[in-house]
């Protein structure tokens, strides 16, 4: 809107020049400048409007030029009704009170159209904010997203982590069992050879025995400190789990509320968006509104102008009648009467071509 208002003031200030070109004298340029105004633009001309575009004279000079034009207008819209049983006030009044009508729907016009623009670029603003406000929340939300997802990788990576750990503590047991009975598979054969043997062996066998309980149980306390080893990982690995599931229920929960939050503003970005058409469609049907009351004006106006140009034709009508009955009754009576008849006649015939050629708003005066 500041938009256009700089470029009609543009194109009024381009429009002076030049008339100050064309109109040198200062009451003449004055003039023209109320025409301007007036009826190209639509603009109520006032004394500092008129000095602020010309800049020429004194300030009694736009006063002066202000005041005629306002009376050459009530003069040329006022309807002068013809008609043998009307005063002459009625007459007057008749014709000012169209004259009334026009100026006042031109001006409830303009009026209303302003203040729709107005209220239309209010809601628009207003529309445009909210929509800013709402891209703002969904890119927060975005951006949780995303730190939600980084926090959800790193936890899969600790989970594999557990996972491979458990898996060597797993094999390291399975590789102490299978050397566990490795020991005792050995100690089996010993024995066996050991009962083969000769008496005269019999020495070396007691002492082979006392070497195999020895054996024996340096391998049971192999074998509780490996069941201790093993209790204490399945200790490890069923904390673990608890720990990954633990996990995962935050995440799951984190995810929903992440979730929510996004389908709540793109909910709220629909709204704004139905409220933004909503503001659209109001200004459209403002904009046609302005148009049907532009319509209505320009109706009225040539309705003015032809009730003008019929009041002008009869009333030349009426005059050159008079003419012509008083030639009739004066030929051959008086020839100087006659003569003067017949110049008024031609004055009579000079007006009513005048008056066929009406005033018409956007056209100077010359």
């Amino acid at each position: 809107m500041k938009t256009d208002g700089l470029t009609s003031e543009n194109s009024i200030a381009a429009s002076v020049e030049e008339l100050r070109v064309r109109f040198p004298r200062t009451q003449d340029l004055y003039r023209e400048v109320c025409v301007l105004l007036f009826f190209r633009y639509g603009i109520t001309p006032t004394v500092n409007k008129l000095y602020q575009l010309v800049r020429k004279g004194s300030m009694s000079a736009p006063t002066e030029a202000l005041n005629k034009f306002w009376s050459t207008l009530r003069e040329r819209a006022r309807v002068t009704v013809e008609h043998a049983d009307l005063p002459d006030e009625l007459q007057a009044a008749a014709g000012e009170m169209v004259a009334a009508f026009w100026k006042s729907a031109q001006t409830k016009s303009w009026d209303a159209l302003a203040e729709l623009r107005s209220e239309s670029a209010a809601a628009v603003d207003a529309a445009k904010v909210a929509e800013a406000l709402a891209r703002n929340a969904q890119t927060e939300t975005l951006s949780k997203l995303e730190e939600a997802r980084e926090k959800l990788r790193a936890h899969e990576e600790r989970i594999d982590q557990l996972r491979r750990e458990l898996a060597a503590a797993a094999a390291t047991n399975t590789s102490m069992e299978a050397r566990l009975d490795d020991l005792r598979r050995q100690v089996a054969e010993a024995l066996t050879r050991a009962d083969h043997q000769s008496a005269a062996h019999l020495a070396e066998r007691e002492a082979l025995a006392e070497r195999t309980q020895l054996v024996e149980q340096r391998f049971a306390e192999m074998e509780k400190r490996a069941l201790v080893d093993m209790e204490r990982e399945r200790t490890v690995s069923a904390k673990l789990r608890n720990v990954l599931e633990d996990e995962r229920t935050l995440h799951a929960q984190k995810l929903d509320q992440v979730h929510g939050e996004q389908a709540a503003a793109q909910e709220a970005i629909g709204q704004l968006q139905g409220q933004l058409y909503a503001a659209q469609t109001a200004l459209t049907t403002l904009s046609q509104e302005r148009e049907h009351a532009r319509g209505e004006a320009q109706a009225l106006r040539t309705h003015l102008e032809t009730a003008i140009r019929t009041a002008a034709s009869e009333s030349a009508r009426a005059e050159q009648l008079n003419y012509e009955l008083d030639r009739l009754r004066d030929r051959g009576n008086n020839p100087r009467t006659a003569a003067s008849r017949t110049a008024k006649g031609a004055q009579i015939t000079k007006f009513r071509r005048q008056t066929r050629k009406p005033l018409r708003p956007g056209r100077r005066q010359k």
